[in-house]
Formats: structure tokens, C-alpha cells, sequence
């Protein structure tokens, strides 16, 4: 694939480290299936998905329930450590109102949603495969050891990990993916006709379009090259703001370039701090 070359820009950041699991000796593992109804099968339906160390694999069907198959791994320093584990998290699995939750459960929750994980001298992952139905809207989020594919699924997204990558393949709907350390890749199916984000602080963001694309993007990276396949016109920069603060005023701009691409269209923003954007066309 070729692309045409837009912009370059400098700078550095240091990847997060992911825990280790190198003192965890002890190692217990099962193998998890579940299928979950729906409440109205022909109406409007969403699948989350809030994992905490592990891998999320989505896959759209013609079906009308989520299929739910994974495996989960107990890692831990001693037996002792590894039975307090087997208590203290759970794979929580619900629906109300059309809404199917599965959430990873434990005392790293707290109360404001965030996830603080100390020294609990164990660590449970769950690597995670669904199929739903293609026509859902979709809420993922993971935070260690693994990495979010979603496959073949129409609707809204909202896809959020940290320490790995997020790929979407053959997608229809718009949303946002953002990770921390790894690379974000999106290929849709039918371009999306509504706003879309997409960003990662240590990794590249590739999104694959159709031939006949309109839409504005809004690109930033800091140390790599913007690319793509579509010819572009350069947008103006969006003004800045001017804030007084301790008696000087303060200007603020979010250094974005704003380019288009056919005759506009929806906003597509896509940034990084380390890695290249490419925004891509199929057959190109």
C-alpha cells in the first residue's frame, strides 16, 4: 500500500509499563461458556464487555443472544494467595433493558469506576470470545496482558484498553478506540456517517475507508508521519483560546491540522503521540 506523505512532527514519551507476573508461581486455569438472551430480541441492543487483565474478542453474527467463551487464568504467589483469588473476583454476567453486561468484578473497583490494583500477590485474567448479534452497539474496555478485536459488528462502539492494541475489522457505525501502548487499527465496511476518534499515545492509528469518502479529519501526531491514500485540502486551524491567568494571558491551541477529503463530511479525528497516521483506502 502507498501512501501519500502530509506531515511530520517531534516528540517523545515513555511507554507504562504492564505488570509482571514473574514472582506468580502458583497457576490454576477453566474454561468459561455462557449464551445470553435478550430481553427483546428485535429491538435496539448493546454488549459490554469491562475487563481488567485480558484479551476481548468480538465477532458479529446472524444470531439473536450472546455466546459467550473464554478462559480464565489464576496467577498468584502462594495457594493461600490463589484461594483468596477464587473469592475476591468474579466474572459478573447480566441483562436488563436489552443491555447484556459482562464485567470482571473484585476489590480493585472503586467506587468512582476507576481500577486500582496494589500488591494483591495475585492476578486473575480472563481471555474473553463473544458473538453477538451484527447489529449491536458495543462497549469494551481492557487494561493489561491483552489486547480488543472486533470483527463484523454494525452500531455504535466506545473501545478503551491501555496496555495492548485495539484492531476493528469490516465495521459499520462510528465511535471512538483508544488505547495507551499499543497501535489502533479500524477498516470499515461502509464509511461512517457520524463523528469518529481514534487514538493511542505509543503506536500507530491506521482507519481504512471506501473509495467514496467525504469527511474532515482532524490529525495529530508528535514524532511520526500523517499519510494517506484519498487526496486532501488543507483545513484552516482552528482558533485558538486566550485565558488570563496570575495577571497574563495564557493562549491555548490544540495543534491539530484539519484536512478534507471528498466534500466533507463527518468529523474523524485520529492522534498519537509516537507513531504514524494513515488513513487508508481499500484497493489502494
Amino acid at each position: 500500500m502507498k501512501h501519500g506523505f502530509l506531515i511530520i512532527a517531534v516528540a517523545a514519551l515513555a511507554a507504562l509499563p504492564a505488570l509482571s507476573h514473574e514472582r506468580l508461581d502458583m497457576e490454576e486455569s477453566e474454561s468459561l461458556s455462557h449464551t445470553i438472551a435478550f430481553s427483546h430480541p428485535v429491538a435496539a441492543k448493546t454488549v459490554t464487555v469491562d475487563n481488567v487483565f485480558g484479551t476481548i474478542t468480538v465477532i458479529g453474527q446472524a444470531i439473536a443472544d450472546v455466546r459467550l467463551e473464554g478462559k480464565k487464568v489464576l496467577r498468584a504467589e502462594s495457594r493461600d494467595d490463589l484461594e483468596r483469588a477464587k473469592r475476591e473476583v468474579r466474572l459478573d454476567i447480566g441483562e436488563k433493558e436489552n443491555h447484556v453486561c459482562i464485567l470482571v468484578d473484585g476489590p480493585f473497583r472503586c467506587s468512582n469506576g476507576s481500577i486500582h490494583w496494589d500488591d494483591r500477590d495475585y492476578v486473575v485474567a480472563y481471555d474473553l470470545t463473544l458473538q453477538v448479534p451484527a447489529h449491536c452497539d458495543l462497549v469494551l474496555k481492557t487494561v493489561n496482558d491483552g489486547d480488543i478485536l472486533v470483527r463484523e459488528v454494525s452500531g455504535t462502539f466506545s473501545v478503551h484498553n491501555v496496555n495492548g492494541k485495539i484492531t476493528m475489522e469490516r465495521i459499520v457505525g462510528s465511535g471512538r478506540a483508544r488505547t495507551v501502548n499499543g497501535e489502533v487499527r479500524v477498516d470499515f465496511k461502509q464509511n461512517p456517517a457520524a463523528d469518529c476518534s481514534f487514538s493511542t499515545v505509543n503506536g500507530d492509528v491506521q482507519a481504512g475507508f471506501n473509495p467514496a469518502l467525504s469527511a474532515d479529519f482532524q490529525l495529530k501526531t508528535f514524532n511520526g508521519d500523517i499519510l494517506s491514500d484519498f487526496e486532501v485540502t488543507y483545513l484552516p486551524r482552528r482558533a485558538g483560546s486566550t485565558e488570563r491567568e496570575n495577571g497574563k494571558f495564557v493562549y491555548r491551541s490544540d495543534r491539530f491540522q484539519g484536512v478534507r477529503i471528498g466534500q466533507g463530511g463527518p468529523q474523524i479525528k485520529m492522534e498519537t503521540l509516537n507513531g504514524d497516521i494513515v488513513i487508508a483506502g481499500h484497493g489502494k
